[in-house]
């Protein structure tokens, strides 16, 4: 059975979809399905940790206002979710994972898939998925993203691990599959230590298709280690800055990046080890 946010009362649709995640935490039902209509967001969510945001095939958000929109707690998961930003004011995560809920073991049900996040304001603002750890064990690993699609972000997925004050911080072994970037200013960064104690290592960023645009600085900025890219970028004249188009940082060893139709003119390996196809 699911829960259907319209049967709780709330100020906006933001809060009656927080309510139904809400009960669907402690309740035996922990599916929250949406209508198949707009929801106006002006406010964040947090999916809980254990319940599933499932979006019907015309269920749709549309974002005002200036905040992370959706934050998935260990355990939680999205579905089918399109979200369209509609304010240029909007300079925030779409979707945020934050490493202090320690996402991490295989055996656990993280799960984003089949999501389309657009801004269609024109502002080329705001980030389309955000993963962020910055404290003792705070940790995101082995989570699966699977056919996302960004459009007119500022960027599109940041990884960003920070150093602790205490032991270890990171952001590893996720897997990004069927990632689509379309015009977004920045497409991946990855932002850490090239190894402990804050490292973004080992992801896997496989069958990507970018198609840039004019507003398009930067493909890839790559921290940390064995992390893996391959896919197509398309129309690359488009991109009007004559700086490198991916950048190998010198805090990175023993990367990959596979994109045949980037030649190497367009690269800076500042770091060591690190593999170029193209």
């Amino acid at each position: 059975m699911s829960v259907f946010p319209e049967d709780f009362p709330g100020a906006n649709d933001a809060a009656k979809i927080q309510a139904a995640i809400n009960f669907a935490q402690s309740n035996t039902d922990k599916v929250v399905e949406l209508a198949n209509r707009d929801y106006v967001i002006t406010g964040p969510i947090v999916v809980k940790e254990g319940v599933k945001l499932q979006f019907n095939y015309a269920s749709r958000f549309v974002i005002y206002g200036n905040y992370r929109v959706l934050e998935l707690q260990r355990n939680a998961s999205l579905s089918g979710a399109y979200i369209a930003i509609d304010d240029a004011a909007f300079n925030g995560a779409v979707i945020y994972l934050d490493g202090k809920y320690k996402y991490y073991n295989t055996w656990n049900k993280t799960k984003i898939e089949n999501v389309n996040i657009i801004n269609w304001s024109g502002s080329h603002k705001g980030t389309g998925l955000s993963l962020y750890s910055n404290g003792t064990g705070h940790e995101i690993s082995f989570v699966n993203f699977d056919n996302i699609t960004f459009a007119g972000l500022n960027t599109a997925i940041k990884l960003q691990a920070v150093k602790p004050a205490s032991g270890f911080s990171w952001v590893n072994a996720n897997r990004f599959l069927n990632m689509s970037i379309d015009d977004c200013v920045n497409g991946v960064i990855l932002t850490s230590s090239e190894t402990i104690p804050n490292e973004c290592s080992g992801n896997q960023f496989m069958n990507m298709q970018i198609q840039p645009s004019a507003a398009t600085k930067k493909l890839f900025t790559i921290n940390g280690q064995y992390n893996e890219f391959h896919g197509i970028a398309w129309d690359l004249q488009l991109i009007t800055v004559t700086t490198p188009i991916v950048e190998f940082t010198a805090a990175s060893s023993y990367n990959t990046i596979n994109f045949l139709s980037i030649p190497a003119s367009k690269m800076v390996n500042r770091g060591r080890f690190n593999r170029i196809i193209s």
